[in-house]
């Protein structure tokens, strides 16, 4: 035990040596964690990816592989909350998606979905093909040639020239403000998240108080919709159509 201790000890010491004298410099923690991540040392590999998350740095990768140490040791509502975080910055990191489907078999208490739209399915299918940051790429590149097509509608002597550019150019345009909206709803999902996981198991109550009727009660890793906040209470709503109330301290927002 003490040696285990030490040598924990000496792993946090090592963390704050590096941030003192290399200014936190991510890239050299990182190293640290993969290099326990690899010898499936999770709970040390932990330690410093949770230092690069204090550092406000913030990728795809990082939380799935903070997701992952959590599930292998043992820590599902942890787990399933850095593999929520890892999608709202990346929809389609494939890594992520089937490690989350994992974890979410492992809840033990599961809720059934109600139906959605084809138009909410098929837009939540639609952002999910590429992350924010590429959609923003996507539509500077659309932008771009909607640029060109407008030149050639503009300065062209060709009439069939001028009439692609102008419809090529338009259409472009109006994919361009559609990749925008995408991109954007994408980043909002990551700094305004109404999500949150369960990470204490606990009673849903019908009003913001304790001694409030007794609902349902939410058990470790479900993921719930928070909808409005009273002091210390969420009132929150579950994928299969319920509401309720639960402490704050019961859920940590993604």
């Amino acid at each position: 035990m003490f040696r285990i201790m030490k040598k924990k000890l000496l792993i946090i010491f090592t963390i704050f040596s590096v941030i003192n004298a290399l200014g936190a410099n991510v890239d050299q923690l990182a190293d640290s964690a993969s290099y326990y991540y690899n010898e499936a040392d999770y709970e040390n590999a932990l330690i410093f990816y949770d230092s690069i998350i204090a550092s406000d740095y913030s990728s795809s990768e990082l939380y799935l592989n903070t997701g992952n140490c959590y599930y292998k040791t043992g820590s599902l509502a942890n787990a399933i909350y850095y593999y929520e975080k890892s999608l709202s910055i990346d929809p389609s990191n494939e890594n992520t998606i089937h490690n989350l489907q994992i974890a979410n078999t492992k809840i033990k208490s599961k809720t059934e979905e109600l139906p959605v739209a084809f138009y909410k399915r098929w837009f939540s299918g639609l952002i999910s093909i590429m992350s924010a940051d590429a959609w923003a790429i996507f539509s500077v590149v659309l932008f771009v040639i909607s640029i060109i097509m407008g030149g050639f509608y503009l300065f062209s002597r060709n009439l069939i020239l001028r009439k692609t550019g102008f419809i090529v150019g338009i259409s472009f345009l109006i994919l361009t403000v559609f990749s925008v909206v995408i991109s954007i709803n994408i980043a909002n999902k990551f700094t305004n998240s109404n999500y949150a996981i369960v990470f204490n198991e606990g009673l849903v109550k019908s009003s913001p108080n304790e001694e409030s009727n007794n609902l349902f009660e939410l058990t470790e890793g479900i993921k719930v919709e928070i909808t409005d906040s009273l002091n210390s209470w969420y009132n929150i709503k579950l994928s299969d159509g319920k509401q309720g109330w639960i402490a704050d301290e019961n859920v940590k927002r993604i």
